[in-house]
Order: C-alpha cells, then sequence, then structure tokens
C-alpha cells in the first residue's frame, strides 16, 4: 500500500483505543435520575431511560430532515432532559458517560503508531464517530490528544460515516484522497465509506469491530493490530 502517503486519517474506540460501555446497568439510570433531581428535575429511573431514549430519536429524526446519516449532539438531549443551559447539560453528560465506561485503554501500539507517522511527516488526523463532549476528555485523558493535526468529530459535524462528505474533509487541507489512508475497525463505516471517495484504507478487526465482512471494500487490506499501521502505508 507505499504509494505517497501524505495523511492518515485513525477512526478513535475499537481502533485505536480499547472501549466498553454499558448503558443497560439499571444503576446508571438511578445514579443519573438522582442527579436530575438534585438540579431540580425529578425523574424516576425507568422515566428517565424511556425519555432519553425518545430524546435521542427525536433529535436524529429532527437531523435526518437536513440530509442522510445525522449525528446528534448529545448535549442537546441532556439540555432538554434537565432543562439547563448547555454548560450545565455538559457536566451531566460527562457523568452519564463516566457512570457507563467499564474500559477505556489505548490499544498496544496505539500512541507509538501517531508518533511514528508524525515522525515521518504525515498528516495524522481523527475521524470519528463520536460525541465531542465525551471524546476530548477522554483525549486527553489518554494523552494522545496532540498527536492529531486535525480533530474531525460526527457530533460537531452533524453527520457520521460512512457519508461521503466526512471523507473529503483532508481535500480541505490540500490533501487529495488517493494521498489518504483511512484506519479504522469497522468494513462499512471506515473501509466502505474511504472506498466511496476513492481512498486506500486499513482494516483492524477488534472486540470493537461488526462481523468479520465475506470481503473487504476496494483499496481496503487488512493488519493484525494498530501497530502494524506504519509499515502497511
Amino acid at each position: 500500500m507505499r504509494q505517497n502517503t501524505r495523511c492518515v486519517l485513525f477512526d478513535l474506540y475499537g481502533t485505536l483505543v480499547d472501549i466498553r460501555t454499558d448503558e443497560e446497568d439499571p444503576a446508571v439510570w438511578q445514579a443519573m435520575a438522582w442527579e436530575l433531581s438534585l438540579r431540580g428535575k425529578a425523574w424516576t429511573p425507568d422515566a428517565l431511560r424511556i425519555a432519553y431514549d425518545g430524546a435521542c430519536r427525536r433529535e436524529e429524526a429532527r437531523m435526518r430532515k437536513d440530509g442522510p446519516l445525522p449525528e446528534i449532539d448529545i448535549l442537546r438531549v441532556w439540555s432538554a432532559l434537565a432543562d439547563t443551559d448547555t454548560e450545565q447539560a455538559a457536566v451531566i453528560a460527562r457523568t452519564f458517560r463516566a457512570m457507563t465506561l467499564r474500559r477505556l485503554r489505548l490499544f498496544p501500539g496505539a500512541k507509538e503508531t501517531l508518533e511514528a507517522l508524525s515522525r515521518r511527516g504525515i498528516a495524522v488526523c481523527l475521524l470519528s464517530n463520536a460525541q465531542a463532549a465525551f471524546t476530548r476528555p477522554e483525549l486527553r485523558l489518554l494523552g494522545i490528544e496532540a498527536c492529531f493535526d486535525r480533530l474531525w468529530l460526527s457530533s460537531d459535524l452533524g453527520m457520521k460515516k460512512p457519508a461521503p462528505q466526512l471523507f473529503r474533509l483532508p481535500e480541505r487541507d490540500g490533501f487529495k484522497a488517493d494521498g489518504c489512508v483511512m484506519v479504522g475497525n469497522d468494513d462499512v463505516c471506515d473501509c466502505g465509506g474511504a472506498a466511496a471517495v476513492g481512498m486506500r484504507s486499513l482494516y483492524i478487526h477488534t472486540e470493537q469491530s461488526p462481523a468479520r465482512p465475506d470481503h473487504l471494500p476496494d483499496g481496503c487490506r487488512e493488519i493484525p493490530s494498530v501497530g502494524d499501521v506504519p509499515d502497511a502505508i
């Protein structure tokens, strides 16, 4: 795949970061109902869970009017549920994230890979279906925020992969698709999205990946781990 690579785009969760969350745990909703009650907005745990799911669906339906593959901003959801402003909604959202997280760690070789590419003069970008309210603090916590030249998060952009518009973002910085490589653990969202705009990709199958595909998209090949990226491009 070594072909004048100037920019490498990485997915985050399941590719660079080994993560596990549990939003089904009743204790999460009990704690969140108590948190909102302390803020003057009384909810029972069951009612809050139902309202949360409904608010997410309504927000997605609202955004879908503007185009396919919409991505909501979770701050709008918590702002509505808590009847508060965005700043306080961010605090609530981070509390929710902390309550649901079961595992958050870098895959072996992840940071070393990012640093190795940068030393070679390759632009390193993040293109992730992720909520900025969670992801930006977690990048700092994991010590990799400074490793990226660009951060493109779906909640900031209002759409999610595999929307072709997202894979054309490097063009704004002068990078043509054939000079970029997408690295991800999802054959459709990451590799299929890249293929749709003529971009090469590397597929890594991890615990967070969908079922292993029978065939990978055009211009894609599988590698064992994120640590293999520098040699694969």
